[in-house]
């Protein structure tokens, strides 16, 4: 928490990273056309204490469950894995592709 001044109702987290985890799904079929599909995170605005823990929970949560991806993502025995700082792309299968990628969400 803060140790400086802030409004009563709002929490300070100095090391948060304001990130979501999302996950997309690309299909590509035989004519190159690519369909996507990806989870829908929702907005909370930090207005209300309870908004700000939640929100941070939630952030802490995805980038751990990222970093434990990233660990499980070079022991994959068949697909073909690209791993970079805030982004997985698994070759699932051919014409599949799955992505775990760390946004950021804040407007």
């Amino acid at each position: 928490m803060a140790t400086y001044e802030t409004s009563s109702h709002v929490l300070v987290f100095p090391h948060r990273q304001r990130v979501r985890l999302q996950v997309s799904l690309i299909l590509t079929d035989s004519n190159g056309f690519h369909r996507t599909a990806f989870n829908n995170i929702p907005y909370l605005s930090d207005t209300s204490l309870e908004n700000s823990l939640k929100n941070a929970q939630r952030e802490m949560v995805e980038e751990e469950l990222f970093f434990v991806l990233i660990r499980e993502a070079s022991t994959l025995p068949t697909a073909s894995v690209q791993v970079a700082e805030r982004l997985i792309v698994v070759d699932a299968a051919q014409g599949t592709e799955l992505k775990f990628e760390l946004v950021s969400y804040y407007r």
